[in-house]
């Protein structure tokens, strides 16, 4: 396997002046091994990306081995990197053995490595992240020479690079760690072979734009976790293996809720397939908002009301506009009807079919919407180049687990979408006041009061906060709209979902176009 490397050359110096009068050099006689190096990329960055990957730091110590060959009894010496490839011998130095005895030589780094080795929980600092990059070279049965001897040292570790960078409406990146990383391994120090990944599993902090190691290993669920102004990220992978030797690269960026990441990997190991690029689109870690609020109105099933709207920073803040079944917003933060609608994300154009997360490319038709469709569903039009479709049969967000549900990728934990049953009973439960100007916040809408003794004095409001039709944000003051959990199995096709709206005279059932933007308000059991 060719390898990327580290070139040392053991260099036999010609033998000692003979005690004869023609001076000749005479191969027999003690010899000391020196050590150098070729300064194999002088062109050498901070930030752990490029450490080690041509050259040794002067003052860097690589322990040496050296055995006649086949006896395996080896001695040890630590040879010490010096400025343009230079490395100084100790005192004593090593010699080859005097007559025609040939030598096998090893070499490790770092130094210190013992039987056991285990990576630095924070490799931010170059020389933990240097202390973690163990790396072994070897030479057998090796003859007394004048030549150099090169030593190709091997990375026995996996290498991880991470460049995150901001997104929509993230200011900063404060931290970025390695998650699951099992830690330890065993080394031989005559082979260099390292056993498997153990120990209990650790968090191993990274510089941005920076690198780590770690030992060879399968990891499976969260692979980074990145803290931002705005919130955690996670990035998780599936029964990802980590090759020692390879240099895996992960470009990604965070935005407010969502994580996009183009990940490639270039390997060390030169004729191994880099796996490519592949677009992976992430949810941040789910976090309610700070004032959110539990409202228990006496549901006999035990569920419960936030205080407030996916998105909202309080009980009166309309919050974000979702289409059904999308999880995020499809405009930028900030976004305001006097600004110009160049500022949708992602290529959206608004709220709209072709913006629509499941409705095929260049489609409006009932037919081409490729999730929550009627299991009866057949078409006499063209479906994916004129395959006959059947409907998936899913009508709910629990259908799929949640995946789609914008209170559960939110807001996380047990926040979910209320079903078209739990509307009604809110409807049907509480009392009605349309309110304007609503605790003095300028903010209109219906405040529900439960009817259920007990909890009569328990309220909930419900922001008139408008809704996304195309590109145009309406009714905002006069009127809210509020997604349920399920598509309306009663309307002529799939394209429709069950919502409830209010205004100033009544709160009541309706159905709306999947791609319309309107608000999310969670309910908990």
């Amino acid at each position: 396997m060719k390898t990327n490397k580290l070139l040392f050359a053991a260099i036999a110096l010609m033998a000692l002046v003979a005690c004869s009068s023609d001076d000749k050099d005479d191969i027999e006689q003690r010899v000391p091994v020196r050590l150098t190096y070729n300064n194999v990329d002088a062109a050498e960055t901070r930030a752990a990306t490029n450490l080690n990957s041509g050259t040794f730091d002067t003052g860097e110590n690589v322990m040496v081995r050296i055995s006649n060959t086949g006896a395996n009894a080896w001695t040890d010496y630590t040879f010490t990197t010096g400025d343009a490839g230079a490395m100084s011998a100790p005192d004593p130095a090593p010699y080859y053995p005097a007559g025609s005895q040939n030598i096998d030589i090893v070499a490790y780094y770092p130094a210190t490595a013992g039987e056991t080795f285990t990576v630095a929980a924070d490799q931010r600092a170059d020389a933990d992240y240097k202390a973690s990059d163990l790396m072994f070279a070897s030479v057998t049965n090796q003859a007394k020479q004048a030549e150099a001897v090169n030593l190709s040292f091997a990375h026995k570790m996996a290498k991880l690079c991470v460049n995150v960078s901001t997104g929509q409406g993230v200011t900063s990146i404060n931290s970025v760690s390695i998650l699951n990383v099992l830690p330890t391994v065993s080394f031989d120090h005559a082979t260099g072979e390292v056993g498997s990944a153990s120990g209990d599993a650790i968090r191993i902090a990274v510089s941005n734009n920076g690198a780590a190691v770690i030992p060879a290993q399968t990891i499976n669920g969260g692979l980074l976790i990145i803290v931002t102004d705005k919130g955690t990220a996670t990035y998780s992978v599936s029964n990802k293996d980590f090759a020692a030797g390879n240099k895996y690269t992960l470009n990604i960026t965070v935005n407010l809720r969502e994580v996009g990441a183009t990940t490639a990997i270039t390997d060390w190991v030169t004729n191994e397939t880099s796996l490519g690029d592949a677009d992976i689109n992430l949810m941040m870690t789910a976090t309610t908002p700070a004032g959110l609020e539990v409202v228990d109105l006496g549901h006999p099933g035990g569920v419960m009301w936030a205080n407030m709207n996916v998105g909202a920073e309080s009980e009166t803040d309309c919050g974000d506009y979702f289409a059904w079944g999308a999880t995020v917003p499809f405009y930028q933060e900030g976004y305001s009807q006097e600004i110009p609608c160049t500022h949708w994300i992602d290529g959206k154009t608004g709220y709209n079919w072709a913006s629509y997360p499941f409705m095929q490319s260049g489609r409006s038709d009932d037919y081409h919407i490729t999730k929550y469709t009627f299991a009866d569903m057949q078409t006499s039009g063209i479906w994916y180049s004129g395959t006959t479709f059947i409907g998936d049969g899913k009508t709910s967000f629990a259908d799929y687990d949640y995946i789609d549900d914008a209170a559960r990728a939110n807001w996380g934990g047990g926040w979910r979408t209320p079903t078209h049953t739990e509307w009604t009973w809110l409807r049907e439960n509480c009392n009605w006041t349309w309110m304007e100007d609503y605790k003095g916040t300028g903010v209109n809408g219906m405040l529900g009061r439960s009817k259920i003794a007990g909890y009569t004095d328990n309220t909930i409001f419900l922001p008139a906060a408008g809704e996304w039709s195309s590109n145009s944000l309406n009714n905002v003051g006069t009127r809210g709209s509020y997604w349920s959990s399920s598509i309306d199995e009663l309307h002529s096709d799939s394209r429709y979902a069950l919502d409830i709206g209010i205004d100033n005279e009544r709160i009541t059932w309706g159905t709306a176009s999947r791609d319309f933007g309107f608000s999310v308000r969670p309910v908990i059991e």
